[in-house]
């Protein structure tokens, strides 16, 4: 223990090096990481592991809120009284930005939401924020569309999601330029109809 160190300042130290061992793992394409492995990452005991937290829920949880901290806290939605040409490539900057760092992470989420309620939780609960940055910064387009606007939402809302990222880089194998450049054209398509 470093000198004016409290028990609970270490512990918390520990928590969060054991989230970051999980984030590491991930990373690195490890399907979830074992608390074993989390444990050697984190260069503590598998009883340390679970001494700070519960059970993998509870991990679960705080690799999710250091997520949250790491990438998403400074975040929002793109003024909306920009032209609309910057709101889109504002918008294509911040989600590339976004995608980019959290893909890693995503994947994993992505393939045990379906078994676990916390993680599915957490993805929608993501998903819910993006909707809602497009719903203001493109509130007036969105407005004009009447009857249209909850299909152009979607629409909007498929073209700027992680799926289509994840699908641009990792399927279509194109360059991060590319697939920016992908999304913008989309939206402008969307958008300027």
């Amino acid at each position: 223990m470093r000198k004016g160190e409290s028990p609970k300042e270490r512990g918390e130290q520990t928590r969060a090096r054991i989230a970051d061992a999980v984030i590491d793992l991930m990373s690195e394409g490890q399907q979830p990481p074992t608390a074993k492995e989390v444990a050697s990452r984190a260069g503590v005991s598998v009883r340390l592991v679970f001494h700070h937290f519960e059970d993998m829920e509870a991990l679960h949880r705080k690799v999710a809120r250091t997520q949250f901290d790491r990438h998403w806290r400074g975040l929002g939605p793109v003024p909306d009284d920009l032209p609309i040409a910057q709101r889109i490539d504002l918008t294509v900057q911040q989600r590339a930005k976004l995608f980019t760092a959290i893909t890693p992470v995503r994947r994993n989420a992505m393939a045990i939401a379906a078994g676990r309620e916390d993680v599915a939780r957490g993805v929608d609960y993501t998903n819910s924020l993006l909707r809602s940055w497009l719903e203001e910064t493109f509130a007036e387009e969105l407005g004009a569309a009447g009857r249209g606007r909850r299909e152009l939402l979607a629409a909007i809302e498929a073209a700027a999601s992680w799926e289509t990222w994840e699908r641009l880089r990792d399927t279509q194998h194109l360059s991060g330029a590319a697939a920016r450049r992908v999304v913008a054209r989309t939206l402008h398509a969307l958008l300027y109809a």
